[in-house]
């Protein structure tokens, strides 16, 4: 039966209406689940701002915590750096004062000159720190890097930490496993700036016992390990995780009973760092400690002499390995400007022997009138002489239109001497000690080649032990005028004694001594007497043992 209009309109209408309810609750079903999709969303929002919240709050109040504890400590720096200060300028002031005073008879006035000295150095050590960091922090502390000869660093350190550790009443001892290099490529002054300081804090923290300075080479890691190993007082993890941050020591009471800034281990754990080692410390409460520095060779371990028994290495800070030396046959004039006797004779066989021809003059003076009226190839000229020093005559003779090679002869060759002479007009630097090789390859580069390289002979050979015998001839009678002007406190002619030692006892196999009086002169100049007074008093105990062994000369 048909279905009406009526009806078919109505059904129309209904599919209609069904269609749109149908749309309708798509639409509401879509925007429902976008609506849960963002409230998803948003609550993940909020855990992660909640997270991110907290995270940073809790960075906040660390970075606070640290703040408040860096705080702290530079507080309670600069109020032991306060003491530290005021205690030695207390006794500086004090002793002063009391020598102004025409009516104290208490004290003497060597005693309380003694003491402001003492006081003074004491102070100065401070203030170096002080500069150290400083010169860490700004990177402007710069490294010498040259060959260091392992040996004579141990030999040094033992000469100069033994004696404080016996007056203690320690053992102190080196242990050195070998085989050993010979040398590394290292910042020699830095490098002892890190022993001496490992060797310091061994002997103040430790009341009864051993200090002992190990020296080995770890073939796996390839590195050279210094290690300072006491029988101490120890320290804690805790007091281990403060021990390299500036301004800190292990904890107050160590400041309270040992005195010190706590500046000493940051520093050496910088320049450790700066010359590519490392420090390590091992340790436990009341049962010592190891520091110990790692460094690295700074060359290849192939291309290094090794040191393979205990009783070479005993010797090695004395002598160079025994090599055959080329001496290369040159052509040419040498003037020589140097005033030591010894120097004169052992240079003049050096040169000698190349077939060069030389002149000897003893001061400045004569060396500009020679240069400026003859015909020389190269002007070697010494440095500190009497009437003109060398570098006022090189300096004039430049100025005079001298257009010749020169040379500085000098035992002084830290790089601010080394570009001051280069400044005045130096082509080069030997250092004195001379060694010959060196000396050979400047030769060959300004004088004219006549001919094959051949080894030493045996006939300069016997010139330099011959001059070898006679500086230990003579030593006995340099020590007693040392002595005695020590004694007087005569400085000039302490330090015209220790120069000459320290340029020419490294030539005649007596390279110890040259060490213990390179830093003499620099003392008596920063007005550091006391302590300069203690290094001649080590040169001579080193020098009188020194004359009853065999020379070995290089």
């Amino acid at each position: 039966m048909p279905m009406s209009p009526q009806l078919e309109l109505l059904e129309r209408r209904l599919a209609r209406e069904r269609l749109a309810r149908e749309q309708a609750e798509a639409l509401l079903e879509a925007k429902s689940r976008e609506l849960f999709d963002t409230h998803v969303e948003l609550q993940t929002l909020i855990v992660e701002l909640d997270n991110k919240v907290a995270t940073q709050t809790a960075e906040a109040l660390a970075a606070r915590d640290d703040a408040v504890a860096a705080n702290r400590s530079k507080s309670a720096f600069l109020a032991n750096m306060s003491h530290e200060i005021r205690t030695p300028l207390a006794s500086i002031i004090g002793f002063a004062e009391l020598l102004l005073d025409p009516n104290q008879a208490g004290i003497t006035q060597e005693d309380a000159l003694r003491t402001i000295m003492i006081n003074g150095q004491h102070l100065l050590q401070i203030i170096n720190d002080i500069l150290d960091v400083s010169k860490i922090e700004a990177d402007g502390l710069d490294l010498d890097i040259s060959d260091v000869n392992l040996a004579a660093l141990v030999r040094e350190t033992d000469i100069l930490m033994g004696s404080k550790a016996r007056e203690k009443g320690l053992e102190f001892r080196i242990d050195a496993q070998c085989p050993l290099p010979r040398t590394l490529r290292s910042d020699l002054v830095r490098l002892k700036q890190i022993l001496l300081n490992f060797c310091s804090n061994a002997i103040k923290f430790t009341a009864n016992g051993s200090v002992v300075l190990g020296v080995r080479w770890d073939a796996v890691t390839q590195m050279l390990e210094l290690a300072v190993t006491d029988t101490g007082i120890g320290l804690t993890q805790e007091q281990l995780g403060r021990l390299f941050q500036p301004f800190v020591q292990a904890d107050v009471s160590t400041t309270r009973q040992f005195g010190g800034t706590g500046l000493g281990l940051f520093i050496c754990r910088q320049l450790a760092d700066r010359m590519g080692g490392r420090i390590e410390v091992r340790t436990a409460p009341g049962q010592g400690s190891t520091f110990v520095v790692h460094m690295p060779l700074g060359v290849p371990s192939a291309d290094t002499h090794w040191i393979a028994t205990a009783e070479e290495f005993d010797i090695a800070d004395e002598a160079n390995p025994a090599r055959t030396v080329e001496v290369p046959a040159l052509s040419g004039h040498v003037l020589v400007a140097e005033d030591g006797e010894y120097n004169q004779r052992l240079i003049t066989a050096y040169l000698q022997a190349t077939g060069a021809q030389v002149t000897i003059v003893g001061n400045g003076e004569l060396a500009m009138e020679q240069a400026l009226s003859g015909e020389f190839d190269l002007v070697l000229m010494d440095v500190q002489m009497p009437v003109m020093d060398g570098v006022t005559a090189t300096f004039l003779m430049r100025g005079a239109g001298y257009c010749g090679p020169i040379v500085a002869l000098t035992a002084n060759v830290m790089r601010s001497d080394i570009e001051q002479y280069r400044d005045t007009g130096c082509d080069d630097v030997l250092a004195k000690p001379i060694d010959r090789r060196r000396l050979y390859d400047v030769l060959s580069r300004f004088l004219r080649p006549a001919g094959q390289v051949r080894a030493i002979d045996a006939g300069l050979d016997e010139v330099v032990k011959r001059l070898g015998m006679e500086f230990r001839i003579e030593l006995p009678g340099t020590l007693a005028t040392l002595e005695r002007a020590v004694a007087a406190r005569q400085w000039a002619e302490v330090c015209s004694i220790t120069h000459r030692i320290k340029g020419l006892a490294g030539s005649v196999g007596m390279p110890q001594l040259t060490a213990l009086a390179a830093p003499i002169e620099g003392l008596v100049d920063e007005g550091r007497l006391d302590e300069a007074q203690r290094h001649c008093e080590t040169l001579l105990d080193a020098a009188r043992d020194a004359v009853g062994k065999p020379a070995v000369c290089i």
